[in-house]
């Protein structure tokens, strides 16, 4: 059996949303303007297939040559490593899981040794350590979520120069000695805004100011808002939190008697807003997030009070994305670019009749829901590489039964 060093992982039970991507790490300034690109590396991007290359326009993530192009293949079998920044709240623990059933499928095959996580509880000085302590302890390359975007990079630094990949996950940062596994997150904005402006005047809940993914989803959506001429009825932070965007949305919809024809938001607070103007007596607005098993399980009980149009910001496709770039990586199959972007899926009404699962309740906070397809399959993903090529036993339709 592997061997499994784990950190202090609380596994609370709490919000899903792109919150609990970036949970309470510091993720450093805002940067709102793409960055400038190389010829090189502006080549690469336009020869990407479109599904691909449309997930570079406006990110504001660095995005160069990747640093381990010229990896040679690492001989196996391979220790894998996960530094995680927190596990307190279900997402993340979902994550963390996937990423060990992964390992244990792999080990299976004889290509895996060994599985290892450790966490951080948020704290930047000691993922540091733990990232330097995995690279002395003879891992083989390492997955992360990032306490922040600028505070492990020294420690990436350490074992890049040791030859050991760090991946990180949901969330870049800023070093060129990672390898990013991200989505873009002013384009899911922008298109939850044009979603919303399709059905009327938008009410817009915002997520934690000044966080940088928060800016770049804002920013989007008020250019999409300003092209359109569409009516911004008022705006609101509900933090990606339930109780304080229940919270903000009672107080906006009893001073507003404006009419709302959309909601718009990013996370995963849907069913509390759809029970907030039920529970207000107002008519059911269309509402845009990341679509979560509660979400599903409240619309299945009220399928009249529940219109949705959105995305699938799931841990189940974050866990297999990172695990299948960085086998890939140890087979040496070379990387072209340091972020490599995912398509986020979409997710609209009629998906939700196929997602739901009979443990979907309201208050099922826990269960995720599974996308049909795999946002980056493996024909697409051989885009990113010189060597195409998937690596290991891999199949999307083994992710598991949300119920299971």
């Amino acid at each position: 059996m592997m061997r499994r060093t784990r950190g202090i992982a609380a596994v609370a039970v709490g919000l899903l949303s792109i919150g609990a991507l970036a949970g309470c790490a510091d993720e450093g300034p805002a940067a709102t303007e793409p960055p400038e690109r190389t010829a090189e590396v502006t080549d690469i991007i336009e020869g990407l297939p479109d599904d691909l290359a449309s997930q570079y326009e406006g990110a504001t993530s660095a995005v160069e040559i990747s640093p381990f192009a010229d990896f040679e293949k690492v001989d196996g079998p391979w220790k894998i490593c996960y530094a995680d920044s927190f596990q307190g709240n279900a997402w993340r623990v979902a994550v963390s899981t996937e990423l060990e059933r992964l390992a244990d499928q792999y080990e299976e095959d004889g290509l895996v040794s060994g599985f290892d996580v450790a966490v951080a509880e948020n704290d930047v000085a000691r993922q540091s350590q733990q990232i330097r302590q995995f690279v002395d302890q003879g891992c083989s390359v390492i997955l992360s979520i990032a306490a922040s975007s600028t505070g492990i990079n020294e420690a990436i630094s350490y074992a890049a120069d040791e030859g050991v990949p760090v991946v990180t996950i949901a969330g870049s940062v800023t070093t060129t000695d990672a390898i990013n596994v991200d989505s873009n997150y002013a384009v899911l904005g922008a298109d939850l805004a044009v979603a919303a402006a399709d059905a009327g005047s938008v009410l817009m809940i915002k997520g934690v100011e000044g966080s940088p993914i928060a800016v770049q989803q804002n920013d989007a959506a008020h250019a999409v808002w300003d092209e359109q001429g569409t009516e911004v009825v008022t705006e609101v932070n509900g933090d990606w939190t339930p109780s304080v965007t229940k919270e903000a949305v009672l107080s906006a919809i009893t001073t507003n008697p404006a009419e709302v024809d959309a909601v718009w938001s990013t996370g995963s607070e849907t069913d509390v807003i759809a029970e907030t103007f039920a529970e207000a007596g107002r008519d059911a607005p269309l509402i845009t997030g990341s679509i979560s098993g509660d979400a599903i399980g409240y619309w299945h009980e009220n399928p009249d009070l529940f219109r949705f149009d959105g995305v699938g910001l799931l841990p189940s496709w974050t866990a297999q994305t990172g695990f299948n770039i960085a086998m890939r990586v140890l087979e040496g199959n070379g990387p072209q670019l340091s972020t490599l972007m995912v398509p986020v899926p979409r997710i609209g009404q009629d998906d939700l009749d196929g997602m739901y699962a009979s443990c979907m309740t309201p208050s099922s906070t826990s269960v995720f829901p599974v996308a049909a397809e795999d946002p980056l399959p493996s024909d697409l993903m051989d885009a990113y590489f010189a060597e195409p090529g998937a690596v290991g036993p891999f199949d999307y339709g083994d992710t598991p039964d949300p119920c299971a």
